[in-house]
């Protein structure tokens, strides 16, 4: 048991890459498990031994099965053309409101880099900047890790070919989020890398209509304290690097 906390636990695997156990809903990352009760407070603590039997996880007196589980789709399908029902959300209005490392120095400057380099198709500029983010903040996610796959999502929606052209900047960008960042936020981060993103930024990003795209951006902004403010900076920076 990596962490336990009042909406989800994260658990170790072997590998050290983590699963997170949460419950009903929208899976609020794409290595979540959404299960129909999560194990009442106190049942649960961090360290405790997590054992597989078949199609079952044995953690202290809870067992969890998943024979009947139904999976999930967390990949974000490229469009063939940028969606026009995201320019009414990204091109006008104020950004929101996130965490304040964001704001600083270091935050100011690691944002500026990354649109430069989205939108000079610059891989030093991109890396530079993601690499000023990373780590940046406090909490399960540093908000640069938030405002790095908010980027990353909407390339991967509108310009999916910035990182499969460029294979030795993807495996930059995973060394830094190895060592660099918090162990959920390099979950995030290398599940991003590889196109795969919580259902709340999915619906976004790939929303039919203007009113869909709203009451996804609505949604993403009630996720943790400012997590999905974050996500939503490093969106609407990479919409308009795209479109500047």
């Amino acid at each position: 048991m990596h962490s336990v906390f009042e909406r989800a636990v994260n658990l170790r695997c072997h590998d050290d890459r983590l699963v997170m156990l949460q419950g009903l809903g929208l899976l609020s990352a794409p290595f979540a498990v959404a299960l129909e009760w999560l194990p009442p407070a106190g049942a649960l603590a961090p360290g405790m031994a997590v054992m597989r039997d078949g199609t079952r996880l044995l953690i202290g007196g809870t067992a969890i099965d998943w024979r009947d589980a139904e999976v999930a789709v967390t990949a974000i399908a490229p469009a063939a053309r940028a969606p026009r029902v995201l320019a009414a959300l990204f091109d006008n209005g104020e950004p929101p409101r996130g965490a304040p490392g964001l704001e600083s120095k270091r935050g100011g400057r690691g944002r500026e880099r990354l649109a430069d380099g989205i939108g000079r198709a610059d891989s030093g500029a991109f890396l530079d900047g993601a690499r000023a983010l990373i780590g940046l903040g406090e909490g399960l996610t540093p908000a640069g890790d938030d405002c790095v796959v908010g980027a990353l999502a909407m390339l991967r929606r509108v310009r999916p070919e910035f990182l499969a052209r460029r294979p030795a900047l993807r495996r930059q960008l995973a060394t830094a989020a190895r060592g660099a960042t918090t162990d959920v936020g390099r979950e995030f981060l290398l599940h991003a890398l590889d196109g795969a993103f919580s259902e709340p930024m999915i619906a976004l990003v790939m929303a039919a209509t203007e009113a869909k795209a709203r009451e996804g951006a609505r949604r993403l902004l009630s996720v943790g304290h400012t997590s999905g403010a974050d996500a939503l900076l490093g969106m609407r920076l990479a919409w308009r690097a795209l479109h500047a």
